[in-house]
């Protein structure tokens, strides 16, 4: 018989019911089951900022199973269990993700809509190292050239950040498309600069374009989970992971966070080379004048 879980007596107070009920169920689990318990029962106050990756990597379990888990323990799956906590703590689960259904009226679609786009941006906040940024920005700043690569989502968002970038003065292009990305690495050299984009960082395509890259010295940037094969052949990663579904009808977290950090890194290496205050850019901005009435 598996010896009985200690509840950390500093997160008794906050979550009484909830913590009971994980003691209660933990010993049906199993011991990858036990695993996640411990892990939620020790760690109550930070679950609404978690993702079902960052749970899956510091209980040593696959996140499979940490949904199996929240399963067994009588939830439709992690991001359920996620709402519950945080309703458990008095936040009121209000920046939490909620899935349309059928019968929501347009006012209720707009407030799961908006809580999806504010509760992606929180994740956000809790995830980014200040780091990679500099790190980033310093290889982008410095570039001769710089290339953008996604698929589907991301390579609307490199497209995104092409916009974003080429107003600085740099020379800046996004492809989407394997065949074109993959011949125009093989094209470039240690004085230009790559972003790979990737919500799983596990593409086919836009890893073996990383390898070319790494190949020819061409240091790169890429936004994509931690520990995913992308990540690990990047010069440096930005680290954004999300727990979606990638089947319900709402804004998918991952585009928001990685738009956000398009600007982020766009804003830094226009204060960093000075653009924000140089006289190409304010002749594109007279030039935008004219387009208005």
């Amino acid at each position: 018989m598996p010896s009985p879980i200690t509840m950390p007596s500093q997160i008794q107070a906050p979550l009484p019911a909830l913590l009971m009920e994980l003691r209660e169920k933990a010993e049906t689990l199993g011991p990858a089951g036990r695993k996640v318990a411990e892990f939620f029962m020790a760690n109550a106050a930070r679950i609404p900022d978690l993702t079902i990756t960052d749970i899956a990597r510091s209980a040593e379990v696959s996140e499979p199973t940490v949904g199996r888990i929240c399963q067994m323990l009588g939830y439709n799956g992690f991001r359920e269990f996620r709402i519950r906590v945080a309703r458990a703590q008095g936040g009121g689960g209000g920046h939490m993700h909620a899935d349309v259904t059928a019968s929501d009226k347009p006012q209720e679609i707009a407030a799961k809509v908006i809580g999806t786009a504010l509760a992606a941006l929180e994740t956000l906040r809790t995830q980014l190292a200040s780091a990679p940024i500099a790190e980033a920005v310093s290889l982008l700043a410095e570039a001769r050239r710089i290339e953008f690569y996604g698929h589907g989502n991301s390579g609307i968002v490199a497209m995104d950040a092409q916009h974003k970038f080429f107003r600085l003065g740099l020379p800046a292009i996004a492809y989407n498309d394997s065949h074109v990305h993959v011949m125009s690495a093989a094209l470039l050299g240690p004085r230009d600069s790559v972003m790979c984009i990737s919500r799983s960082g596990r593409t086919t395509e836009l890893v073996r374009t990383a390898q070319i890259l790494v190949e020819r010295q061409v240091p790169f940037v890429s936004i994509a989970p931690d520990g995913s094969p992308l990540a690990e052949l990047a010069t440096v990663n930005i680290h954004v992971d999300f727990d979606e579904d990638p089947d319900v009808y709402t804004p998918m977290s991952s585009r928001l966070g990685q738009l956000t950090i398009i600007d982020i890194l766009a804003v830094s290496v226009a204060v960093h080379r000075g653009a924000l205050a140089s006289p190409d850019m304010r002749k594109a901005r007279a030039m935008l004048k004219e387009k208005r009435l």
